[in-house]
């Protein structure tokens, strides 16, 4: 019974050494896929934002007096597009 005991005490260890060497391959290997997403997802952000800032002055150069409720009006309805779901999710 102590035989065995060890003997599964051991191969658990095992398990537990092979688990934390892939995972830390696979954090290695993954690392700059997730840093050049995230590097995408910034450079995303900053064209969005100035793109808002864009169309809200353009909006305002053509005379329209109520840009911002325009913009405010725009992002309630981007927030619901966003939150609708996709038929193929």
């Amino acid at each position: 019974m102590l035989v065995e005991s060890i003997t599964n005490e051991a191969a658990n260890d095992g398990i537990d050494k092979v688990t934390e060497a892939v995972r830390r391959a696979m954090r290695d290997v993954l690392r700059p896929t997730e840093d050049r997403l995230a590097k995408l997802m910034a450079k995303a952000a900053v064209a969005a934002a100035t793109a808002m800032y864009m169309n809200v002055q353009t909006i305002a150069d053509l005379g329209k007096h109520n840009a911002v409720e325009i913009y405010n009006e725009a992002r309630v309805k981007a927030v619901a597009y966003l939150k609708e779901r996709d038929d193929n999710e």
